[in-house]
């Protein structure tokens, strides 16, 4: 009788079982897919990973082609264009994602003032730095050899002005997918020219793969921009607009005040090193920075998802915002721990004199993605609370600790003290935020 009642209860219990349990795991794997903030996160690591790989190529390749000194000057070029790219760009990436995707048929009209206020900026900016620059220290001068040098660096900051921008408009417009092949693109072109220009011009090859990459990616990411993704923004958003002008202003330009302490403790790290401890100097932190900034940026683009998703919907941020943490730790721990073991075998890629002065600086600036991304997601939900306040304090301490103890630091151990100084700022400023962070998880205000 046992022996019946298996036989036939077996296919009867088994079958149904399988079906049930399979259906769901597809269907929860597409539904996962299919959430814009999943997908735009996975679409931004994809294009950070590959710009990583293709920025390692690069500047290895670089490091073998061209003399230290020579690859510190255009190490020092690009840094300090996009320093001042950034300085112009008014943090309107920022705004761009919290307003966009709500922006409707104002859409295309907020992307052009974007556009045009920070080449405006860019051109400004970069003149006055090239005027002031000589009576600082005269490290910089290569910036202003000729003057079609100096007209070219200056349309050179209004360009990656622009083309920094697209990213966040493509976020925005849910066309996130075409991020990372604008970069890959970009990328292929820059290491394609830097071969090229290294027996033409050394002294100026980066600088030059560097910007006619960026020029060929313009005008076929607008066309999409403006000729596609604007448009079917406008038929799913029919309704939305933009906050009141004085609104919309008060926010960027105060966002903006916190985005330009931030730069001080981050994109000028470069041009201080320069300016204090020459070209050369420079060019071994330059490359431990980049990598190890590779971690921090998937944190910047984690903080722009959840910025783009939870601004169409305010009520959903403290979940958002605990998904978003949890993913991140998830995926940056074993990062910092492979990074730090694997950090002499890649700069090695680059030369023995870049293994052997790099690698502590880039283990800190890996472990630093920890505590940075949690305050990326702080700012993130502040941006999208309009507390702006909250960002500009964030962003002003974190600055005054880097750049002080870094100023301290290199001279008494070298490039390493700026890593030093690095992972110190962001770890005092995360235990700062760490009850109103709390909160947030939980879902108070």
């Amino acid at each position: 009788m046992s022996a019946q009642h298996t036989g036939t209860a077996g296919p009867s219990v088994t079958a149904p079982d399988v079906g049930a349990v399979a259906e769901p795991i597809g269907v929860r794997l597409r539904q996962h897919l299919r959430d814009p903030l999943n997908g735009n996160v996975y679409a931004l690591m994809l294009n950070t990973a590959l710009s990583s790989v293709l920025g390692i190529a690069y500047w290895a390749l670089a490091a073998r082609l061209y003399s230290p000194a020579e690859l510190g000057v255009g190490a020092a070029m690009v840094s300090t264009m996009t320093f001042l790219s950034n300085l112009s760009q008014l943090n309107l990436n920022g705004a761009l994602a919290r307003f966009l995707p709500a922006a409707a048929e104002q859409g295309s009209r907020l992307v052009g003032y974007a556009y045009g206020v920070t080449c405006l900026a860019a051109l400004a900016l970069s003149s006055g730095f090239l005027l002031l620059a000589p009576l600082v220290t005269d490290r910089l001068d290569f910036l202003h050899r000729t003057p079609l040098l100096a007209a070219a660096f200056v349309i050179s900051v209004a360009g990656w002005c622009v083309f920094t921008l697209q990213d966040s408009v493509l976020t925005a417009l849910r066309g996130v997918v075409w991020v990372p092949v604008e970069n890959t693109a970009f990328g292929l072109a820059k290491i394609v020219l830097l071969v090229l220009f290294a027996g033409l011009v050394p002294s100026l090859g980066i600088f030059i793969s560097w910007n006619l990459a960026v020029v060929a990616a313009l005008v076929p990411v607008n066309v999409l921009v403006f000729r596609r993704l604007l448009p079917r923004q406008r038929v799913r958003r029919t309704g939305a607009a933009l906050p009141g002008r004085r609104v919309l202003a008060r926010f960027v330009a105060l966002d903006y005040v916190g985005y330009l302490f931030m730069q001080a403790g981050t994109n000028a790290l470069p041009l201080i090193v320069t300016a204090r401890l020459g070209a050369e100097a420079n060019g071994v932190f330059y490359v431990a920075w980049l990598l190890g900034g590779s971690l921090e940026l998937v944190a910047y683009h984690f903080g722009t998802s959840l910025t783009v998703e939870a601004a169409a919907d305010e009520s959903r941020l403290a979940a958002y915002a605990r998904q978003v943490l949890r993913r991140g730790l998830v995926l940056f721990v074993p990062a910092v721990v492979l990074l730090c073991v694997s950090a002499p075998l890649l700069l090695a890629l680059f030369g023995s004199d870049y293994a052997s002065t790099g690698s502590d600086t880039l283990r800190l600036f890996a472990v630093a993605v920890l505590p940075k991304l949690v305050l990326t997601v702080f700012v993130a939900a502040s941006r999208v609370q309009r507390r702006v306040g909250r960002i500009i304090a964030v962003q002003a301490f974190t600055s005054a600790l880097v750049v002080s103890l870094a100023l301290v630091a290199m001279a008494e151990i070298g490039v390493v003290g700026v890593g030093y100084a690095y992972l110190a700022g962001q770890v005092v400023v995360m235990v700062a935020v760490l009850p109103s962070m709390m909160r947030l998880l939980r879902g108070a205000s």
